[in-house]
Parts: structure tokens; C-alpha cells; sequence
């Protein structure tokens, strides 16, 4: 149907190894400081219409990538959520002299 879709197969491919280093990051640090709540939805948002068009189409190239992003990016959100709350917590524990 789509020519050429060994392309996709590739472009998603190169991607997801550059993502792959985000969530490595992320899951060596726990940070997500410098990523955005909106940055987050906006690309999950922007993932979930492509795995809808991947899918539509049946170009594997695209839903495949789009799939893993999503999963990745659900991983992101949680440690966001987790622990910028518990990051809270501790710092005020800590302003209280109540942990080190």
C-alpha cells in the first residue's frame, strides 16, 4: 500500500534509540525536571494519532514505534508523578530537621 515502508521501519528505528536515551536517563536519575507536563501530553497525544493512522493504514512502521513510544512515555509521566511528589515531601521533612 505505502511505498517504500521500509523508511518508516528505519525512521522509527533511529527514534526510538534517541528516545531509548531519555528514558534510560530518566530512569537512572528520577528526574523529570525539565520536562513538562503539557511537553508529555502534547507528545502522547501527537504518538496515540499517529498509531491511529499506523493503524488505519496497517503501515507496521508507524503504530509499531508509536506503541513503544506511548509505553515510554507513560513511564515518564509516572516517575513525574511519583516522585516530584515525594520529592516534595522530602524536602519538607527536611526544612523541618526531621531527615537528613
Amino acid at each position: 500500500m505505502i511505498k517504500h515502508e521500509e523508511l518508516a521501519y528505519m525512521s522509527g528505528a533511529f527514534a526510538l534509540t534517541a528516545f531509548s536515551f531519555l528514558i534510560y536517563r530518566v530512569y537512572k536519575t528520577q528526574n523529570t525536571d525539565n520536562l513538562t507536563f503539557i511537553w508529555i501530553f502534547l507528545v502522547i497525544v501527537a504518538q496515540a494519532l499517529m498509531f491511529v493512522y499506523g493503524k488505519i493504514n496497517n503501515v507496521h512502521g508507524l503504530y509499531i514505534p508509536a506503541t513503544l513510544y506511548i509505553l515510554g512515555l507513560a513511564y515518564i509521566l509516572y516517575i513525574k508523578v511519583v516522585y516530584t511528589e515525594t520529592n516534595k515531601i522530602e524536602e519538607e521533612l527536611k526544612d523541618k530537621n526531621i531527615i537528613k
